[in-house]
């Protein structure tokens, strides 16, 4: 551009003529207005920082909160579990008269065969768990039972599964390490004999072994494998000898 004092070529973006000293208007404008977009952005930008760390500061505050009042409940929870458990007044500790209620009706159920109701009135009265420390006379028979409940519970749900159609009961994997437990576990009493019948039932009756596989199911060491006409896939074989069984 020229110099409006004395002609002279120079920069428009220089705020002075080189030559004569006159100063540029145009650039001097231009240089305030640039300055003063600085320092509005400037502004801007800090204040966008500062609502963002708020915001972050917020919701993580928030989040926080929420997860110390989830802790703080779940402890008064427990508390209160172990307070209603353990207590001197839970209806677990028993004792006096009603402990000698619950043993007697006990002896009832275990006479007349009512295992299960046996082993849920022990269980529930019974602060140790499966250890069933307040009966001791019936500790060997009620863990026997506990473990046939887990079998029965197994047996269950297959026939539920058999009910809904031609999902045929198969041994799975779970099953058959529940069975091993109950027979490798336990007492050798009546009370285990008339259990070990009832699951030889239903390996016979509902997953289909022959009373040789079911022999040699029991005999079964630690760490040792189970299989059916040589094949460890137990499922698939126990559920094609159902269809079979059924013409399927």
């Amino acid at each position: 551009m020229k110099c409006t004092n004395c002609g002279s070529d120079f920069a428009s973006d220089q705020l002075k003529c080189p030559y004569c000293g006159t100063v540029n208007e145009h650039a001097l404008k231009l240089a305030k207005e640039l300055q003063t977009y600085d320092a509005a952005y400037e502004q801007k930008r800090e204040e966008l920082l500062e609502t963002g760390t708020n915001q972050v500061l917020k919701h993580l505050t928030v989040r926080l909160g929420v997860v110390f009042l989830a802790i703080v409940l779940f402890s008064f929870g427990f508390i209160a579990f172990y307070s209603y458990r353990f207590g001197v007044r839970s209806p677990y500790q028993v004792r006096g008269e009603r402990y000698v209620k619950n043993k007697e009706q006990l002896a009832h159920y275990m006479d007349e065969k009512q295992y299960i109701r046996a082993y849920l009135l022990a269980s529930r009265t019974d602060p140790t768990g499966e250890h069933f420390e307040n009966y001791p006379e019936y500790a060997e028979d009620l863990t026997d039972i506990y473990t046939y409940c887990l079998v029965l519970t197994s047996v269950l749900q297959s026939m539920d599964s058999m009910d809904a159609g031609d999902n045929y009961p198969s041994l799975g994997d779970t099953e058959l390490t529940t069975i091993q437990i109950f027979y490798s576990y336990g007492g050798k009493g009546e009370v285990k004999k008339e259990l070990v019948q009832e699951v030889d039932g239903y390996l016979k009756n509902y997953y289909r072994l022959t009373d040789e596989e079911i022999e040699r199911l029991k005999a079964l060491g630690t760490g040792e494998q189970f299989t059916l006409d040589g094949s460890a896939d137990i499922e698939g074989i126990t559920k094609e000898r159902m269809e079979e069984y059924f013409g399927k």
